[in-house]
């Protein structure tokens, strides 16, 4: 189903098997959005180990459903359910190339926290401290 769902959003894979064995060894938070049956979009973070913070990992909305709030219900569920494991806090990491996606977090209380060069792309790391909210 997560093939899938990548593949309905990005038309490409980023699941590895390595990626997948790294994320079966820890909780993980996956959200699914549905219209009238048809999944479209999906939010997918996990609990690395020795941290207590959600990395979230993976997430997107099908380009006919963009615009209408879903990553915004997506993120808050996300959100909710950290706090609920009583984690310190939720991060993600992203790309010149995906505006969307940093503008969502920054409209959510999220803080750029680093930025390097990867392969050619600006890569940043965003975070949001959940016990300060």
């Amino acid at each position: 189903m997560l093939k899938d769902l990548e593949w309905m959003v990005f038309q490409s894979s980023w699941l590895t098997l390595e990626k997948f064995q790294k994320m079966a060894d820890t909780q993980t938070i996956f959200l699914v959005a549905y219209h009238a049956g048809k999944a479209v979009g999906f939010k997918l973070g996990y609990i690395k180990k020795g941290e207590n913070a959600l990395f979230s990992w993976l997430g997107g909305v099908h380009p006919d459903y963009r615009r209408q709030g879903i990553a915004q219900g997506l993120l808050e569920e996300q959100e909710k359910a950290a706090r609920e494991l009583n984690l310190d806090s939720v991060y993600f990491t992203s790309y010149d190339r995906f505006p969307a996606m940093i503008a969502l977090g920054e409209k959510n209380g999220y803080q750029r926290i680093r930025s390097e060069m990867d392969g050619g792309e600006l890569k940043y790391w965003y975070e949001k401290r959940l016990n300060e909210q």
